[in-house]
């Protein structure tokens, strides 16, 4: 398997580079290809200041695999290995991902050690990968950063031994960690509230790609009657969207009942799912017992089908009692609409994407009577979704991948390390150039690594 490390599109023109005379040699440890962060990486592989390695522990996503969350096997119809460098780190777990040992890279300690690396972002650190990186850094001297999108709103409620070991343990991690880029506001008062300084947090958001959504939304929207004919769903209603998978923590069954106490107030509502998961039954009988021919289960949706979804609806509805960034809201919103989501997505706030009242409205999680509230008021003001869509795709444009890519070089030009950046500095003769041509134009995903 190998790939070419193509220009990203849409990254604008190269900055000047800002980490000295060659390019700093960055490695990201992550469990696997994720739709949202590629384009992300193949941004960083075109700037000329960062020469970045992704590691993988595994390939699930890129290739096809079965989510217990969706109930489906499926594979992501969007590139996702393209246009940035990587490698494959053989996993010693057998089954798919999900728990502390699921994934088990001991490559990872000779890839850090033999690497040459500067820096070495890591995701989260809820694996024996993880924790293996973190030795392995500590004992060479590599910095580490640390990304991820944990959420202090989570922490209020954990209390006793559990919560002591986690304080513990992560006041431990987080005084080695050398910076910490934080995904939204919440998870930098996460990081905060374990004991990380201020001034080593970098604002980096959860990317998405705004552009594949942004680019596709006109032409879906011109085909709104045609999507909707072709669902069922009729053409003047006003679509109160949901996507994602059919959890109970993500509460659908809350837009449905909001949906019935809607039924004789503003009869054109209409609400669709996009996904599955294990209430589908449960909402197929809530909507046959309460009789709502308005209520629609639209199943899985692949990426490039999602546009579609978004172009056919009205508002973004996101009900979840817990999704520490919910990003179908950032996708919903490069889309060009308001959404209504409870305080238990963590993307609102006056510095994240979801101002309450300027481009959605927020409503206490559980809360059904307000959920339909601010539907109702949406519905019948067809002005105001349109002042508060507009304004959707305004906040996403300041949310994109190149402020994330600039968050980290900030990080990366923050480290203070003694360590060589590369071992031809210290020969006399060797240029800058010739140290920074070294930059690996193709990489092969090395299972035995």
């Amino acid at each position: 398997m190998s790939i070419s490390v193509a220009p990203a599109s849409g990254g604008g023109e190269p900055r000047r580079p800002v980490l000295g005379s060659r390019p700093h040699r960055l490695a990201i440890l992550i469990s696997h290809p994720v739709q949202y962060f590629s384009p992300l990486f193949r941004l960083l592989a075109s700037r000329p200041e960062v020469e970045t390695t992704v590691l993988y522990c595994s390939l699930q996503g890129a290739e096809r695999m079965y989510d217990p969350g969706f109930g489906a096997s499926f594979s992501w119809d969007i590139p996702l290995l393209d246009g940035y460098p990587y490698k494959l780190l053989k996993n010693w777990w057998p089954g798919p991902l999900g728990g502390f040992f699921s994934c088990t890279n001991p490559g990872i300690i000779r890839e850090l050690h033999n690497g040459r690396y500067d820096a070495v972002i890591v995701f989260g650190w809820a694996s024996v990968t993880n924790w293996l990186a973190f030795g392995t850094a500590a004992l060479t001297g590599l910095p580490w950063m640390l990304y991820g999108d944990s959420n202090v709103r989570d922490e209020v409620a954990l209390l006793g031994v559990k919560g002591w070991l986690k304080e513990v343990v992560l006041g431990a991690l987080f005084r080695r960690t050398r910076a910490f880029l934080t995904s939204g506001a919440f998870n930098r008062d996460f990081y905060v509230f374990y004991g990380a300084p201020p001034e080593k947090c970098f604002d980096a958001p959860w990317p998405i790609d705004n552009d594949f959504f942004e680019s596709r939304s006109p032409h879906a929207r011109g085909r709104r009657r045609e999507i909707r004919s072709a669902l069922g769903i009729p053409a003047e209603s006003t679509v109160f969207l949901f996507v994602g998978k059919l959890l109970e923590r993500k509460r659908p069954l809350d837009l449905l009942e909001a949906l019935a106490r809607l039924k004789g107030i503003v009869p054109s509502v209409a609400v669709a799912f996009v996904g599955e998961g294990e209430l589908r039954r449960a909402l197929e009988a809530e909507i046959a017992r309460s009789g709502l021919r308005n209520a629609y289960l639209l199943g899985f949706r692949n990426q490039c089908e999602l546009s579609e979804m978004y172009g056919m609806a009205d508002v973004f509805v996101f009900p979840s009692s817990r999704d520490p960034r919910g990003t179908v809201t950032n996708e919903a919103m490069a889309c060009g609409l308001p959404v209504v989501i409870s305080d238990g997505v963590g993307v609102w706030g006056p510095q994240d994407i979801v101002r309450n009242g300027e481009n959605g409205i927020v409503y206490p999680c559980g809360n059904v009577g307000a959920l339909a509230e601010a539907m109702r008021k949406l519905a019948v003001d067809a002005a105001l979704r349109e002042r508060m869509g507009a304004r959707a795709l305004e906040t996403t444009r300041e949310f994109g991948s190149g402020r994330t890519a600039e968050g980290i070089v900030h990080a990366l030009a923050s480290l203070d390390s003694a360590r060589p950046r590369c071992a031809a500095e210290a020969e006399e003769a060797v240029l800058p150039a010739q140290c920074a041509s070294r930059r690996p134009r193709h990489l092969h995903g090395n299972r035995g690594a």
